[in-house]
This record gives C-alpha cells, structure tokens and sequence, in this order.
C-alpha cells in the first residue's frame, strides 16, 4: 500500500500536535510505504531519524509555508493563518506527486481537527480523515471551576470554532472523506456525517513513550499536565481536602495557573499532602508516573490525552474525568479494573469522587504495571480502515457545498 499523508506538524521528539502527528505516521508506515508532506521547520530532526531508520518506508517532502518562516508559531492565530497558507501549496505539491507516481490512497493526519480545511481534499484518490477532534466543550456543570480567563478562553474558543466550521471547504472536506476517524464523539456529532466506514480512533491511541525506567516505588497519586484552567489542576488540589490523612499528590508541570495552584495548597494547609514539581523533562515524568499509585487527569475539555495515554502505557492505575477523548480511550484499555472514571457531575460530587478513588488507589497493594493500551491492535484497526477506504466506492467526489451540523439544523 502507498499512502500520501499530510502531516502540517509532526516530531519523534515533541509532544502535543506534533507528537500526536508522528504517532500516526509511525503507525500507518507499519503496514504502508508513506510519502509525507509536512511544514515541519526542524529539518534536522527528520534527518536524524532517517539516518537512525534508513529502511522506515518514509519518504519526507518538505512543503514551506509562505512567508511564515517559523509556521508552529506560539500565537494559535499566526499558526492558522499559516496552516491556511500552506493547504494549496500541499495541495499543488500533491497533485504533482500524483501525476508521477501510484498512490493508493491520500491520508490527512493534522492538523487534527474538524474545522479546518485540508489539502486533501479533490485529490481524487480515497481519503481517511483523521482521527479529528476540536467539539469537546466543558461539561456545564463544571464551568464553574474555570477562571475567569478560562471562561472567556472557552467562549472564545467555541465562537471561533463555530465561525471557522462555516468555511465551504472545510465542510466539502466532510462530505468527501472516504473515512473519517473521531477522536470523540462530540466531533462525531458536530460533523454529522452517516457512513459506516466511519470509526471512533484517538489519536493517542499511538502514542510512543521513551523506554520505561526502573522507579522507586512511591506512596503518592501524580497529576500531569499543563497547568492551564482547562485543565483543572486546582480540582484535583481540591479533592486533597476530601481525603485521608496518608493521600498525597504531586503536582507536575508548568503554567499560567501553577502560582494559584500554590496559593490553593497553602490556603488549605495541604502542604503535607501536595507538592509541586513545575516544569521536568518527559523522562522525570515517566519515572514519576511509573512509581506512583496511581496517576490522575482531570482535564474538563480534552479531544484526545496524550499525558492520559501515556499514564496508561505506563501500567499505573488512572484515574480520570470522564468527558471527550478521554473516554475513548478508556475504552480502549485493557484493563479496566484499573481505570477509575469520574462522571462530570456537579463541582462538590466531583471533588468527593475523586478523593474516593485517591484513598482507593492509596490503599491499594496490587503492583501490577502492565500497560493498558494495545498499540498493535490500534495499529490492525487503522489497517482495516485504510482497506476498508480503498476497497469502497466514495472516492472524495462530491461537490464542494457545505452541510449543515446537526445543532444548526
């Protein structure tokens, strides 16, 4: 099998978009030769994986993203403007490739969301689109742990992601994907799109983590991530109120909200029970987590979770809230004896919960730490998907018109 992917971001050594991007190409050259078009700026990286995995069936093209010299850009308005910039140069690129070459089918890897356009579209090959996210929203009955920044990121986000959907070629990209693969279900709704070809797939569901470290093993529960109000660091600090004497969490990573996270721990007298690390390198993270009772997320609006994913490599037991990508990931664990899912109910309900699967995981002497997700089949479910796409009909053909979403019918 040939595949032309698109991947605007991709690393083997970042996280987030990029790291999530590299995933997927790691998967789908298992079973395919791949051509890839990307943006990515750090040349040198590539370059060194190549020269460490001469026979990896990847061929790099590098499409350069006009004038924007740095297209992974920190503003999130800059990155779009130049993400948009470079869709018709892919697409051109593309078009080339395929007038001189056989490719069996086009693959639109990120950016991974529904509400912006792709180079893939009227290529005239089938296309597998995705996995997509970006619909998640924080449960209501939540909202109120958000600050007020976080609030107003909220709203600004959704408007934005509503106005930018209304985009006649984003939505003939939905209509013309042979597959489309959902990191969610709140994105498979938004969308609406009725194929059974279709499938729910994470994009963490890839994830590669660096070889596991021997740890210490350590009486305390790790929280990981950004600390950003969508996040909800200060709710996990929260429910240490709730718990017993002997729980203990730390706190790991960086961010705007790390200083109120400090004040909370304070306010409360919880500095026996919670401690900070701010910002570690990814190899501290993962000898933390594997020493730890357990490792907790409690994200409010996640479309995947790459920190999540990584936490259920790693064998420990998770805890977790349970809204959006996380849940299909779940889902996906092997062993769900091991998993504790929190219902976003209403902010006290929550913090008790939580607290009850801390002194839960505190209490327990299972050492068990085989991990819970299963790339090999993740990778087999792709597989079939990409056949399922060759093998069909709809081979990206129809007009560019846009569709409605469900919620504006």
């Amino acid at each position: 099998m040939r595949v032309l992917m698109f991947a605007y971001s991709l690393s083997p050594y970042k996280g987030s978009e990029s790291g999530a991007g590299w995933g997927l190409l790691e998967a789908v050259r298992q079973f395919a030769d791949v051509t890839v078009l990307h943006a990515t700026p750090d040349a040198d990286e590539l370059a060194r994986y190549q020269q460490e995995n001469p026979e990896s069936g990847i061929t790099f093209v590098h499409v350069p993203c006009a004038r924007f010299p740095n297209p992974l850009h920190r503003s999130k308005v800059v990155r779009f403007f130049a993400y948009a910039r470079w869709i018709p140069r892919a697409r051109s690129v593309a078009q080339e490739l395929i007038a001189s070459e056989r490719f069996d089918i086009v693959h639109h890897a990120t950016w991974s969301v529904y509400w912006l356009p792709s180079a893939a579209r009227g290529l005239e090959l089938p296309v597998v689109w995705g996995p997509v996210g970006g619909a998640v929203v924080t449960p209501k009955a939540l909202r109120s742990t958000l600050s007020r920044k976080g609030l107003m990121a909220e709203w600004f986000d959704e408007v934005s992601v509503r106005l930018a959907a209304l985009d006649p070629r984003t939505r003939a990209m939905w209509k013309q994907a042979t597959v489309a693969l959902f990191q969610n279900p709140s994105t498979q709704r938004r969308v609406g799109r009725d194929s059974s070809l279709d499938a729910l797939l994470n994009h963490a569901e890839f994830t590669i983590t660096p070889p596991a470290t021997a740890a210490t093993p350590a009486n305390e529960v790790v929280w990981v991530g950004a600390m950003e109000s969508r996040k909800a660091p200060l709710l996990a600090v929260r429910a240490m109120r709730h718990t017993g004497p002997d729980a203990r969490l730390v706190i790991v990573g960086d961010g705007p909200q790390l200083e109120a996270v400090r004040a909370e721990i304070a306010e409360h007298g919880l500095e026996d029970k919670v401690r900070t690390t701010g910002r570690v390198s990814r190899e501290t993270v993962q000898t933390l987590m594997a020493g730890s009772k357990a490792t907790i997320y409690t994200g409010l609006r996640e479309e995947g979770g790459l920190a999540l994913a990584e936490g259920l490599l790693s064998g420990t037991p998770v805890i977790v809230i349970g809204n959006g990508g996380p849940v299909v990931l779940c889902n996906a664990a092997t062993d769900p004896d091991r998993i504790a899912v929190i219902a976003p109910n209403d902010v006290e309900t929550v913090e008790q919960d939580l607290a009850a699967a801390i002194d839960q995981a505190m209490a327990a002497s299972s050492t068990l730490r085989t991990p819970m997700l299963n790339i090999e089949d993740a990778i087999a479910r792709l597989r079939t998907l990409f056949v399922r796409a060759i093998d069909s009909t709809g081979i990206g053909s129809m007009p560019d018109t846009p569709s409605p979403t469900p919620e504006e019918t």
